[in-house]
């Protein structure tokens, strides 16, 4: 019997082959590309998608980094973001929109539900189901206190309340994070306990938060992206109340 030698792919089959790996990292026949387009923040790749806020000005966006204290690194565990703010400052609505990602060798853990959070569930935009839960913000130790109203005239924090939503990519290195605020009307301490006459509240500001995002693809046209960093965020707050938690991958010697 004649040796035949090492088998060839047939050329059909090499060719799907590299068309199938060029799908999987998010080829869109260039560089992974991310940053601000006119008003909406836009990745070619991890994910494909394009974000904006719906009938917002833009208040401030760019790129930036932040470190997760709460991690085995020491130091902290950098992570890269992206970050482009909707509203006008003041007690105006605020809408955020964050991607962060992890640095090799680490993933996001699972998506959970602020503290004391409530009407926890789903939400899809874009046909991706996103986690949500809607919560109040306290001012004094979050990243975006600097571009609202932080204080009330008679010195008392001014609490905002935020429908959160988010979601996991590229095998869990990236997140893609929209939030929704308003100010806490006058009279609510609570969420679980609203006053008599108040029913509809948080059915309302949920739906507000709903229809505050618009959420697509990135165009193939890119001219004019920009990609520079992002100015008045308080980075040194920016950890895992708004981001959430990473883990290390274990890794195991098997010699």
């Amino acid at each position: 019997m004649k040796n035949a030698g090492p088998r060839r792919l047939p050329r059909f089959a090499l060719v799907l082959a590299v068309v199938l790996v060029a799908a999987l990292l998010g080829c869109r026949g260039g560089a992974l590309q991310r940053g601000i387009l006119g008003s909406a923040y836009v990745s070619t790749a991890r994910p494909d998608i394009a974000v904006e806020a719906v009938n917002m000005p833009l208040l401030t966006a760019g790129r930036g980094s932040a470190s997760l204290v709460w991690s085995d690194m020491l130091g902290g565990l950098p992570i890269q973001m992206w970050l482009a703010v909707y509203g006008q400052g003041g007690l105006s609505p605020l809408a955020i929109v964050a991607q962060a990602a992890v640095p090799q060798g680490w993933y996001w853990d699972s998506i959970s539900p602020h503290f004391q959070s409530v009407d926890v569930g789903t939400e899809v935009f874009g046909g991706v189901t996103y986690q949500a839960c809607t919560y109040i913000v306290d001012p004094s130790r979050d990243p975006f206190s600097g571009l609202v109203t932080a204080v009330q005239p008679d010195g008392a924090p001014q609490l905002w309340m935020a429908r959160y939503f988010a979601a996991r990519f590229n095998f869990n290195d990236d997140k893609i994070i929209m939030e929704y605020r308003e100010p806490l009307p006058e009279g609510i301490v609570s969420l679980s306990a609203l006053p008599y006459g108040q029913g509809d509240l948080l059915a309302a500001f949920e739906q507000r938060a709903r229809d505050a995002f618009a959420v697509g693809v990135a165009p193939q046209n890119l001219g004019g992206l920009q990609t520079g960093y992002i100015q008045g965020v308080r980075w040194q707050y920016m950890g895992q109340n708004f981001l959430g938690t990473a883990s290390k991958y274990d890794i195991y010697d098997l010699d």
